[in-house]
């Protein structure tokens, strides 16, 4: 995303995103559309919490997701989500690492900010509910399977799905920023990192797919559709570039690129004649 495109103040894309969220958000709240959306919820926690059983002679089947639901693994996706935006070509040129980085850093404030509204909301419509490992029978749990490792498995106010907004955020974040060919990566990659609390049975598919998606929608629409995300980024890297600069400086090999890519030696084109250049050729 250019940064001059990044000012511009976006319409379609505020409105847009924006009756899609509501759309999202009222066909989960009229009655009659409502069903489906239990019916489907009730239908993917039989699928995904009951491979744990049905696949359970896999080796490391219930092993990995039990692994995938503890507090630890949101530093790993962390760390994932960091390695694409630092990987010079995924999702910046090397030039707008730094600057993309705090973008997104800005982004993820503007989206805690949405979800603290919209989790007020919710909490006064009484909105909220149980998750499914908490309502459907039988049920696999894995915090019984796996006890040592404390894992997320259950949830009694589940919706919106915070896992699921921050990730998707990421993905809305990177095909704003660029579609290239590390594209079907992130989206295959986005949709496997909300299956863990869905496998566990902490959180329903709508409770992604309505509330996570309508945080996420909102935090786009209304931060990169409009100058702010482009403003508050700007300012905050006058504060932090220093630091930014002596971090990627200490990085091995990509960091030093990075930070050098706007110093580059002048190539032997670019260079001013020599004495030598200028003597004619035997």
């Amino acid at each position: 995303m250019k940064k001059e495109d990044a000012q511009l103040f976006r319409p379609r894309m505020v409105l847009s995103l924006s009756l899609l969220a509501t759309a999202l958000l009222g066909s989960w709240l009229y009655p009659a559309s409502r069903t489906v959306w239990n019916e489907l919820d009730e239908a993917t926690f039989r699928l995904l919490n009951g491979s744990l059983n049905s696949l359970q002679d896999v080796p490391g089947w219930t092993a990995m997701w039990a692994y995938m639901n503890i507090r630890f693994f949101d530093v790993v996706v962390l760390i994932l989500m960091t390695s694409f935006l630092w990987t010079p070509g995924v999702t910046f040129p090397k030039a707008e690492i730094p600057a993309g980085t705090v973008r997104f850093a800005v982004l993820l404030l503007c989206l805690l900010a949405v979800r603290g509204g919209f989790h007020g909301v919710v909490l006064f419509f009484d909105w909220s509910r149980p998750g499914p490992s908490l309502v459907y029978e039988p049920c696999v749990r894995l915090s019984e399977l796996y006890p040592h490792l404390q894992t997320k498995d259950c949830s009694p106010k589940s919706f919106p799905g915070d896992h699921a907004a921050v990730t998707m955020l990421w993905a809305g974040f990177t095909l704003i920023s660029t579609r290239n060919r590390w594209t079907p990566l992130v989206l295959l990659l986005t949709v496997f990192l909300m299956l863990p609390r869905l496998v566990g049975g902490a959180h329903a598919l709508s409770d992604d797919l309505v509330g996570g998606a309508f945080v996420t929608l909102i935090t786009l629409a209304f931060a990169a559709g409009t100058p702010l995300l482009s403003m508050v980024s700007d300012r905050v890297s006058a504060l932090v570039d220093p630091l930014i600069d002596w971090v990627v400086r200490m990085l091995p090999f990509r960091g030093q690129n990075i930070a050098d890519c706007t110093s580059v030696e002048p190539s032997q084109h670019q260079r001013p004649a020599t004495e030598d250049d200028q003597r004619p050729a035997a």
